[in-house]
């Protein structure tokens, strides 16, 4: 009894302590969310719950909304001409794959740096605003911008509950600008918990086609977006072009981190600290199973088109009728595949990023232009790994002399295997079969990168209506 007793008190005492850290928390990170109006400065509806928060807040009071989400939404279009003066290079440390061409091409000599595999603008004052950089990057992972922008970027207009400029059309997750996990997630639960008030009571009879709302790609915002949906009772339609989870399985970081859980809808916390892919995609499946939740795989959208107050929404399977559609597709679009068996094993993937992230493995990479040669010379520097470059042409004609040169030595140090003439026949765990004019091989492997170009998205948002602008990401912009 005094165990429990001094179990009681001691748990007390804890969550009393840990209320008042985390109020302290919430206080600093809000400076004007408190709840005296007078004291709070400017105010502005929240985005999820529209009710008034601080102008410059990170989260709402009210509802806890992650603010961070609305960033994008709420940027400025690009309208004239760019500003005068000198531009300065923004590099994308998540699309940087460290391959150095941007260091070693600036005239003016330690502006860029390669720090810890990534480029950094070391020294912006000796930047005189050569674009070469931007021109020799494999990854677009660097842009040039004016005066106090940070960054440029094309997304759909997308208002603060997710809505194109197609009424009824919602886009969530990596294609409206936001490439988090965490934010795919949120922005997926939110668009439902806006739809759903809309619907209002669910309708009577209705036709075995006839959708509350069509939900288009089953990666984090997919799903959440359909997990929520089932919660409510929703009558929704979930396409997948691929299996299950395959937007995970194509992630192309080998691990990455989630540094605080957040809920899945009908799941619970989800939490994968300093993870695999791997162990992402077990979870992943984990939820789909348990929960229920129905996605119709190896569906491709072909059309969206608008009939009375909803849309006739085209599969290659068959045609389907919604009120409202969520666009969940990712912003690289569909990546050209190799059709061959294994390809859909966990370690193929159509991107790389964090090339210094593999060591002392076997690294297969596909492909023949730029993007191919880079990631295969990042891959390979210091002779980290064993890496076999296969291409079907006979020659890089298609990729840059600079490039061309550069995999010419790599290939005669020994640093790269080019396997010309060459096709993949078939992966598997740890190896992969390649065939060539003269015999086939089957080589030792732990990873493959397919890097042979993709479908954008951006041609089939405009057929549908989609406006896509240009938005203007500053660094004074706050997080609202």
């Amino acid at each position: 009894m005094d165990t429990l007793f001094a179990f009681v008190i001691a748990s007390v005492v804890t969550l009393f302590f840990v209320r008042g850290y985390l109020k302290k928390l919430t206080a600093k990170a809000n400076p004007g969310s408190r709840p005296s109006a007078e004291h709070a400065g400017p105010q502005v509806p929240c985005p999820r719950c529209s009710k008034n928060i601080a102008k410059n807040a990170s989260f709402c009071s009210h509802c806890g909304a992650a603010l961070e989400m609305w960033k994008v939404k709420r940027a400025e279009i690009q309208t004239g001409p760019a500003a005068q003066g000198k531009p300065k290079p923004v590099i994308n440390a998540s699309l940087c794959v460290g391959c150095g061409s941007c260091v070693e091409v600036c005239p003016e000599q330690g502006t860029l740096e390669l720090v810890g595999h990534k480029a950094i603008l070391a020294h912006p004052d000796r930047c005189t605003g050569h674009s070469r950089c931007k021109d020799v990057c494999p990854t677009s992972a660097i842009v040039l911008t004016y005066g106090g922008v940070l960054q440029t970027m094309k997304v759909p207009q997308i208002n603060e509950r997710f809505e194109t400029n197609v009424p009824g059309l919602h886009i969530v997750g990596e294609l409206g600008g936001m490439g988090l996990i965490k934010t795919a997630i949120n922005e997926g639960k939110i668009v439902i918990d806006h739809l759903r008030k809309q619907l209002g009571e669910p309708a009577g009879d209705r036709p075995q086609d006839d959708f509350d709302v069509a939900i288009i790609g089953a990666g984090p915002a997919g799903l959440s977006a359909s997990l929520t949906a089932q919660q409510y009772g929703l009558r929704y339609l979930t396409l997948e072009q691929g299996e299950i989870a395959s937007t995970i399985r194509q992630y192309p970081r080998q691990k990455f981190l989630m540094a605080e859980p957040l809920e899945i809808p009908l799941y619970g916390s989800l939490y994968v600290g300093d993870g695999t892919k791997e162990a992402l995609l077990s979870v992943w499946e984990s939820i789909i199973k348990n929960t229920g939740v129905q996605i119709r795989t190896n569906e491709a959208l072909m059309a969206v088109e608008r009939n009375g107050n909803g849309f006739h929404v085209t599969s290659s399977r068959q045609r389907y009728h919604a009120r409202f559609v969520v666009l969940a597709i990712g912003r690289r679009g569909a990546p050209r595949k190799l059709n061959v068996p294994g390809e859909q094993l966990p370690k193929v993937s159509y991107r790389i990023i964090e090339a210094d992230s593999y060591e002392h493995q076997r690294v297969v990479v596909v492909g023949g232009g730029d993007s191919a040669i880079e990631a295969a010379l990042a891959l390979s520097r210091a002779n980290r790994n064993q890496v076999t470059l296969c291409y079907r042409g006979t020659d890089f004609q298609r990729a840059r002399e600079r490039n061309q040169q550069f995999l010419a030595a790599a290939e005669k140090d020994g640093r790269i295997r080019v396997l010309r003439n060459s096709n993949v026949v078939s992966i598997t765990a740890d190896s992969v079969t390649v065939s060539t004019k003269s015999e086939e091989l089957t080589l030792p492997n732990d990873f493959v990168f397919v890097l042979i170009g993709g479908e954008s998205p951006e041609d089939f948002l405009r057929k549908i209506g989609i406006q896509i602008v240009e938005k203007i990401i500053t660094e004074q912009v706050s997080s609202y």
